[in-house]
């Protein structure tokens, strides 16, 4: 990660790619974290960079939803919507100071040096407790995705990303990867995605009261995303009580 900000000094105008990566591998290095028990100081070292160069990654997922959500109303509108999201994510694309990248690599030095003052003969219990709370977390988060709130939505999504992130550092096959949290998560993921677009439109002028039919396609479009995220859940967490019994 660091060799990755590092290289944002010198990105030859593919800052949102780069960005893109950084934050892909901070998901990761965050379930990692949390695998060894430092979600209270490493994870959060972590978690900041990935807030602090959320911007050309944002940029760039809104214009990407945007098109995928493919609305067939009113040619001005979409026009006028699709230019502000392009002229964004131009904007976007600029390279952060070398001061903030600077910052960014320390956040990531003390996040590995808090992993390495870890006694090594500890390292064993903690795996064992880290991996067993990931998972009892997203079984929590995923019980409560069935109520339908936005916010139970995104914490099943931050669990099973937290979870991945961390099976990622355990040897192949230890822990078998159920395909279900994978695809949850996509759904999720798609989900969080049409919140985020219908935040930015409201906040630009893009009201229900102006555009009522893009509103209505959204609405749609999102409560098909989690009949489908709620369908999987449950899933998870019967399969989750057939194996206990």
């Amino acid at each position: 990660m660091a060799h990755l900000l590092n290289g944002l000094l010198d990105s030859k105008g593919r800052v949102a790619e780069e960005v893109h990566a950084i934050r892909k591998l901070g998901k990761s290095l965050r379930g990692g974290f949390w695998l060894f028990r430092l979600e209270e100081s490493s994870a959060r070292e972590i978690q900041v960079i990935g807030r602090l160069l959320s911007s050309p990654r944002d940029a760039v997922s809104r214009i990407s939803t945007w098109k995928k959500l493919a609305w067939e109303g009113d040619d001005a509108t979409a026009a006028a919507i699709f230019g502000l999201l392009e002229q964004q994510t131009h904007s976007a694309a600029r390279r952060p100071p070398p001061e903030t990248i600077s910052w960014c690599v320390e956040r990531v030095n003390a996040a590995r040096k808090n992993l390495m003052d870890l006694p090594p003969e500890a390292l064993p219990t903690r795996m064992e407790t880290g991996i067993r709370k990931l998972g009892k977390q997203v079984i929590k988060r995923c019980r409560l995705a069935d109520h339908c709130n936005e916010e139970d939505f995104h914490d099943a999504r931050k669990a099973l990303k937290a979870y991945l992130g961390a099976l990622g550092f355990l040897p192949e096959n230890v822990i078998p990867l159920n395909p279900t949290m994978t695809e949850l998560t996509g759904i999720l993921g798609d989900e969080n995605d049409l919140a985020t677009l219908s935040f930015w439109l409201g906040k630009h002028g893009f009201t229900p009261d102006f555009v009522p039919d893009l509103w209505k396609k959204i609405k749609g479009a999102r409560k098909a995303l989690r009949k489908q995220a709620m369908a999987q859940a449950t899933l998870l967490v019967s399969r989750k009580r057939s194996k206990k019994s």
